[in-house]
């Protein structure tokens, strides 16, 4: 595979199994992490009608007119820290880019990033969320998204020219990452335009290792800065136990932290994907999140000492992102039921706005939608 190709050049010399973040005198990871041998499972064609109908409800029913997806179905005109109502976030746009790619859809990739050109580039940066046509509300871009971004552009290429908008977000991206998306090596989480950009903590789930390779192999520069990072997502890992993902690395301390001293599962299985896309994984990982898709208990919060589920509430971004890890990795045993659970979210009610989707009490929600679409692609059967 290509992508572990590039990864290998990359990573040669890094001790992967067994090493430290400097400065942490007691690393909790694994003795290892084992490559990939298997191929990553194929998007299944024709499409199931569980995908057909989730593509319908996002289109039909989160989609703008212009194209952009609402983060929330019910409107509100309510600005805050977190995102409401119909605003429009990158972190949407990248995950229908990279449907679209997948399934070889040229025409909605190509006004996908016509769209994210046209209205989230401001003064070069890519803004993190938006009002469609309104006022800006944010003048920095999320790493996260902005390399999922870059990705998705970067895979599309291999397959073939890019359109003019793809070309320019990719140079843009390529430009404004390299030159504003670290600091002292470390990833950052947002940056703009106003002031030099500096970092005191690193986000696991941001470092998308893939794109992180395909951004230092086209700039050798920052082949240091994937290092850096590489080490921090590896040391991440938080017990035998509990097999899941510290949130944070402080770097003044050289520790991992959490946030109220829980695991998030949306956090852990993201760095589980970007680890499983560049074809490294923890067996310890992948046998708790096989055992918890079989017995639908992927709950949404942990107890990082304990091991214990701190409630019992289920998602489909969670089922979603756990059968594309499955996929990444040729896990078909994964996939399957982590896409079993998947489809008991499903809404099957003609008669319902919500039909085809994903949501509760007359709402859904763009990242619920799309971590299970891109989950369904790899749908056998309904």
């Amino acid at each position: 595979m290509e992508k572990i190709k590039i990864l290998g050049v990359l990573l040669a010399g890094l001790l992967l199994v067994g090493g430290c973040v400097p400065g942490n005198p007691e690393p909790r990871i694994p003795e290892k992490y084992e490559t990939s041998a298997n191929k990553p499972l194929s998007v299944i064609t024709p499409a199931s009608p569980a995908v057909l109908q989730c593509h319908s409800f996002i289109s039909e029913e989160l989609t703008s007119p212009l194209g952009g997806v609402y983060t929330n179905l019910l409107i509100s005109d309510d600005i805050s820290e977190l995102s409401t109502g119909h605003e429009i976030l990158s972190e949407s746009m990248g995950l229908l880019l990279e449907y679209a790619r997948l399934t070889d859809d040229d025409s909605l990739f190509n006004a996908t990033t016509d769209y994210i050109l046209n209205h989230f580039i401001d003064n070069d940066i890519l803004l993190w969320r938006i009002v469609e046509n309104g006022s800006p509300i944010t003048d920095v871009s999320a790493t996260i998204d902005d390399l999922r971004i870059y990705q998705t552009l970067y895979l599309k290429k291999s397959q073939g020219p890019l359109n003019e908008s793809g070309k320019l977000l990719l140079e843009t991206l390529e430009t404004q990452l390299s030159s504003r998306g670290f600091h002292a090596n470390y990833l950052v989480d947002y940056y703009g335009n106003a002031n030099p950009t500096t970092v005191t903590t690193v986000e696991t789930a941001y470092i998308n290792l893939e794109s992180l390779a395909s951004l230092a192999q086209e700039i050798p520069e920052l082949r240091e800065a994937f290092k850096t990072n590489e080490k921090i997502l590896l040391g991440s890992f938080i017990s035998e136990e509990l097999p899941l993902y510290h949130k944070t690395y402080n770097i003044k301390n050289a520790s991992y932290e959490d946030l109220d001293n829980s695991i998030n599962i949306l956090d852990s299985l993201m760095v589980m994907l970007n680890l499983a896309q560049a074809g490294m994984y923890s067996t310890a990982s992948i046998e708790w999140l096989e055992e918890k898709t079989v017995s639908g208990t992927l709950y949404s919060y942990y107890d990082p000492d304990s091991g214990e589920a701190l409630d019992t509430q289920t998602s489909s971004a969670a089922y979603g992102l756990a059968a594309q890890i499955g996929a990444a990795l040729g896990n078909e045993f994964l996939t399957d039921n982590a896409l079993n659970q998947l489809k008991k979210h499903q809404n099957t009610d003609q008669q319902s706005k919500l039909y085809g989707g994903f949501g509760y009490d007359d709402n859904a929600y763009s990242y619920d939608n799309l971590q299970a679409l891109l989950g369904l692609l790899y749908n056998k059967s309904d």
